[in-house]
């Protein structure tokens, strides 16, 4: 996998589409096929899962205070931490962390 190169793809993309809802899909999708690599080929490096964990929150923040876009989202999200898990480097740790605070601001809201 070159990161550099499906990042900077996702960089293009939100600045020609203009489009937020399709561009934190492909960031989703993203952080997605990187789960299912690892789960698919095993353990990888800390600086792949590094920016796994960044792309994940930088989903997060995009969404942050947009309940609506969350829960459609949700599902998605919770299915990402739930496939990391076993995984090392704090990986699971990291999303599901990340995940946690999101969900906790919905809810006091």
């Amino acid at each position: 996998m070159r990161l550099a190169r499906a990042k900077k793809a996702i960089s293009d993309f939100k600045k020609l589409s203009n489009d937020e809802i399709l561009t934190i899909d492909l960031m989703i999708c993203y952080v997605e096929q990187g789960v299912d690599f690892t789960n698919a080929y095993g353990d990888i490096s800390e600086p792949f899962y590094n920016s796994m964990v960044s792309m994940y929150a930088n989903v997060l923040r995009m969404i942050n205070g947009n309940e609506l876009l969350f829960l459609k989202l949700k599902k998605r999200l919770e299915r990402i931490v739930t496939k990391t898990s076993g995984i090392g480097w704090g990986f699971h740790d990291d999303l599901a962390y990340l995940y946690t605070e999101l969900e906790a601001e919905f809810q006091h809201q």
